[in-house]
């Protein structure tokens, strides 16, 4: 191989790598991010199959995340045990030439999954501190043994594929921390008035529900759990002699209590949400808008009705219906709760092909699970 030749693959190598982590640190949901890193890692390496090891410090383990055309689903090892254990423990790359005469290896897990590994090459995958997180393995590359040039690239590799988990991770911690925070806030509100406790969480449930049967991305569904979760935050403004009124509204009171969505998006828009999360003021506070036009706070139509809040005025209607005994009715049978959506569709106020999939993917059973008589149908 000539000097320039071996420039040249270095730096077409450098550039598949750099495009990569472009990629990597775009996915902020750890499971797809260690998907595309194992995926990646087998294309770069030119091998066959590629496994993924992080390190569980709690049980003092290596913990896999997927074996390629593997029917494991999970090897746990404990530090020091096995290649990728000694590579953990000692955070040094090994590379293999022939498995079964290495001490070190374990044979269990071919003898488990009929495979038959005889290159390896792993490598440590360390955080901005220089902290071992994981282990990164190759095995078998397609054509001769795993070489010296191919040990840099692969570590070079791990370094990126490293620092994307970590911020995979802080991404995490930060949802964890936001999801935390805006449902003790929904709670509180709910809990201002005992009949409609759990309200928020639930129509959350079946707007996720509904998102996911009709393709959501998981961004989409975050977003969209975020808002339902929020949509009732606006109450905060309704005075308790409205809010929590036993008996029917009087015109005024039905005015006031109307503005709460209007509320919802006032107050949301004052707190500061990241890019992905902007439209939330917005989605929030359309759950009582309706297709013909006749709803609030806005009085939008079909053509300004995005699908997140055509999702969410089902969920609301639907959890008013059958969530509780209320002073004047009570909490609906299945059944005429959803021949109450049809009534709802037939007025053009909500989306017919979402109620569709809503009663046909039986979606009401995520947030209520032991409803009488789930397998409806509907007639007429």
């Amino acid at each position: 191989m000539t000097k320039s030749f071996a420039l040249h693959e270095k730096s077409r190598d450098l550039a598949r790598i750099l495009d990569i982590s472009h990629a990597m640190i775009e996915k902020t949901d750890l499971s797809s991010l260690l998907s595309l890193i194992m995926e990646q890692a087998t294309k770069t390496m030119h091998a066959d199959r590629s496994t993924l090891y992080l390190v569980d410090r709690e049980r003092n383990e290596l913990v896999s995340f997927i074996a390629q055309q593997s029917e494991i689903k999970e090897i746990r090892l404990p530090l020091g045990t096995g290649i990728a254990g000694y590579v953990a423990k000692h955070d040094k790359t090994v590379n293999v030439e022939d498995a079964y005469k290495n001490p070190l290896f374990n044979k269990e897990t071919d003898t488990q999954t009929g495979y038959r590994t005889v290159t390896i090459l792993c490598a440590p995958m360390r955080n901005h501190d220089g902290k071992i997180i994981g282990v990164l393995q190759v095995l078998n590359k397609k054509s001769g043994l795993f070489t010296e040039y191919d040990e840099w690239l692969f570590n070079t590799y791990a370094g990126y594929a490293a620092i994307a988990i970590e911020n995979a991770r802080l991404h995490e911690e930060r949802e964890k921390t936001f999801l935390s925070a805006i449902k003790t806030l929904a709670a509180a509100i709910d809990r201002r008035d005992p009949i409609t406790a759990g309200h928020s969480e639930r129509v959350a449930r079946l707007a996720v529900e509904l998102g996911s049967a009709i393709g959501l991305s998981i961004s989409e569904l975050r977003m969209l759990n975020y808002a339902a979760i929020l949509h009732d935050v606006g109450k905060i403004g309704i005075r308790d002699t409205v809010l929590l009124k036993p008996g029917r509204f009087t015109p005024e009171e039905r005015s006031e209590m109307n503005k709460h969505a209007l509320f919802t998006k006032e107050i949301l828009e004052e707190i500061y949400f990241s890019k992905e999360y902007k439209s939330i003021p917005t989605v929030a506070a359309m759950h009582h808008e309706k297709l013909s036009g006749a709803g609030y706070p806005f009085g939008l139509k079909a053509e300004q009705l995005n699908v997140f809040g055509r999702i969410l005025a089902i969920a609301d209607i639907f959890d008013a219906l059958v969530s509780h005994d209320r002073p004047y009715r009570k909490a609906m049978a299945l059944a005429d709760a959803l021949n109450i959506l049809w009534d709802e569709v037939k007025e053009n106020n909500i989306d017919p092909h979402l109620v569709s999939i809503f009663i046909d993917k039986k979606v009401y059973l995520r947030a209520f699970p032991d409803i009488e008589r789930p397998d409806y149908h509907h007639e007429g």
